[in-house]
């Protein structure tokens, strides 16, 4: 999103990685904030919903330990005195309208103040959605939409800048994925309203409160603190809610460049807290087996109080000395569930990493080793999970773990090959619990036991698995000209995984034909995947190669034309079973600035 950019006055006083030098008489003029629009997505239903980037789920926790830095520069520059040089007109404002076949349209509005030394305040708003036909699944409504705004306000001060954030989003699907041929057997009158279940829809509401001081001197006392809340809203249940409060304190211990680039000494203190309240106000009956029948003995109360907790400590040290950089950590995580589920266990749970990250900057600028060590929590609440997959079913959602990076080993080499290409490669080896996957909800008891289930999914998590992980990135530019990028990434997991690739890529083009014309292209593939279907039979889901091509016109000062052009093969893939994507798509579209 273009507003996660706005303001960021990063004038840093340090150069590339490796230099030592303090100033740069290259002045570049810039502004706080730039309205900018994304481009607009396809409408095909992936684990992302925003867009389809990568039309996979993609199973690559990164949960590292890592040494906090602040958001702003902590040492004020004195700024450089810029004579002969206007500053050009910036637009504050800016609208994007689109449609697109499978009547999909799509709005984007973008609100800035303009320049101002002591606030900014900045709006972003976008909807996208698709009310298309899949043919063969045509019984069934296949909408999806999206809705998501921004308002962010910022306070620059001598001695600190605060910064408020509000975030809403809501997103909505339909389970279509029963296909023509699916019917409910006739006899089981009970289960044909779910022929055609309801819309999912999910909200989110999310305020983030930030503090962090600008200290005048190297050696002063730093501080940083974030207050992060969400309000999580589903059509089925009431309401989940999480307070994440993180904050660091550090100082520099010792700054001679005759010797010591910095030896720094800082920790980091972070709580989380999750309640999970059950919105199912009578209440429901669930199975329990009795030898070999299954029978209907449990009640279960509505409004269910789950809570979680997830406390982090994490005193570090960061070290420079020449070629040499090293950022080392203890990180201290306690965490647990304070309350009982059925499918949850009440308890506590403690986890220790340490964490390392060693650089060496073997030629400067040009080859860059790095070897380290990490791990860490998360936990899985309702907004991580429906972002991943919304077709869930509404009632069984109660099974909101943890997952563990319980140790992580890495070592790589980054750099730049030339002014114009730069690139990284990394290998690392993870020691998992609890990976979050799906997999159909089935019905397997009384007289339902010859009808599978719904058209949607349930998690559930793996338990121990090992992940080794191999990544590569590069990216080329050429002046104002030509921008590519190419990334791939291979996965080895040591037990299935459902719905998990074993390899991904990403390719992505653009060239500035002439001033105002850009056109770009971009390929989104993965390999096979895994999938049990309604009867728990494993089957394979075929891998997806997405290509897609799109330009825009400046034709005047303030209007830019726009045409997306998607999966041109009109490949046919599925990212969860029994739903496909929308084929070969379509989207033209105006941007205004003001």
């Amino acid at each position: 999103m273009s507003l996660a950019a706005c303001g960021a006055l990063f004038a840093q006083a340090q150069d590339t990685v490796g230099s030592s030098s303090g100033y740069n008489e290259k002045v570049v003029v810039t502004a706080p904030y730039q309205p900018g629009l994304t481009m607009p997505a396809k409408p095909g239903f992936s684990p992302e919903f925003v867009d389809t980037a990568m039309p996979a789920p993609r199973f690559d926790y990164d949960i590292i330990s890592r040494p906090f830095a602040t958001v702003y520069p902590v040492e004020n520059i004195k700024p450089a005195k810029i004579l002969g040089e206007p500053i050009p007109k910036l637009w504050n404002n800016s609208v994007k309208i689109g449609f697109g076949n499978h009547l999909s349209p799509l709005a984007e509005l973008n609100f800035a103040m303009g320049r101002s030394r002591k606030y900014e305040l900045a709006a972003y708003y976008r909807h996208h959605s698709a009310y298309g036909k899949i043919k063969g699944y045509d019984r069934f409504k296949t909408n999806h939409s999206v809705n998501e705004a921004n308002v962010i306000g910022r306070i620059f001060s001598d001695k600190f800048v605060s910064s408020l954030n509000i975030l809403y989003s809501q997103k909505s699907v339909s389970c279509y994925g029963y296909g023509n041929h699916d019917t409910v057997p006739s006899d089981i009158d009970m289960l044909e309203p779910y022929r055609d279940q309801e819309k999912r829809w999910y909200q989110n509401a999310r305020g983030i409160l930030s503090f962090t001081d600008n200290a005048q001197d190297p050696t002063d006392l730093r501080f940083n603190a974030v207050l992060d809340y969400n309000l999580n809203l589903t059509n089925w249940r009431s309401a989940e809610n999480t307070i994440i409060a993180d904050g660091r304190v550090s100082k520099v211990l010792l700054a001679d460049r005759k010797s010591v680039d910095m030896f720094e000494l800082g920790g980091r203190l972070r709580f989380e807290d999750n309640t999970y309240r059950d919105g199912i106000k009578d209440g429901y009956w669930l199975p329990e087996r009795v030898g070999d029948e299954i029978v209907m003995d449990e009640y279960i109360q509505g409004n269910e109080l789950l809570n979680a907790w997830h406390l982090t400590l994490q005193p570090e040290l960061r070290y420079k000395y020449r070629i040499l950089e090293l950022d080392a950590a203890f990180a201290f995580h306690l965490y647990g569930n304070s309350a009982w589920s059925r499918y949850v266990d009440k308890g506590t749970h403690f986890q220790f990493n340490p964490v390392v990250d060693l650089r060496l900057h073997i030629i400067k600028g040009i080859l860059t080793f790095f070897v380290g060590t990490g791990g860490g929590v998360e936990r899985n609440t309702v907004d991580k999970i429906s972002s991943v997959n919304p077709f869930l079913h509404p009632l069984l959602f109660t099974d909101l773990e943890f997952t563990r990076d319980k140790f992580n080993a890495y070592a790589g080499l980054s750099g730049n090959l030339s002014k114009s290409i730069d690139y990284r490669v990394k290998v690392s080896a993870h020691f998992m619990e609890d990976v979050l996957t799906f997999d159909y909800y089935r019905y397997d008891y009384g007289p339902h036991v010859s009808y599978y289930g719904y058209n949607d999914f349930q998690p559930y998590y793996t338990g121990d698995v090992f992940n080794l992980r191999l990544r590569g990135d590069l990216n080329f530019r050429f002046g104002e000209k030509i921008q590519a990028h190419l990334d791939a990434t291979y996965n080895h997991y040591d037990k299935r995984l459902y719905y998990s690739p074993e390899f991904m890529a990403n390719v992505s083009f653009k060239y500035n034909i002439i001033e105002g014309l850009s056109a770009y292209t971009g390929i989104r593939a993965y390999t096979n995947m895994k999938a049990l279907d309604r009867i728990g039979q494993e089957q394979t889901l075929k891998g997806c190669f997405d290509w897609s091509i799109g330009a825009e016109y400046r034709f005047i000062k303030r209007m830019t034309v726009f045409v997306d052009l998607n999966n041109l093969l009109s490949q046919r893939y599925y990212m969860w079973y029994d739903y496909p994507s929308y084929r070969f798509n379509f989207m033209v579209g105006l941007t205004v600035d003001f």
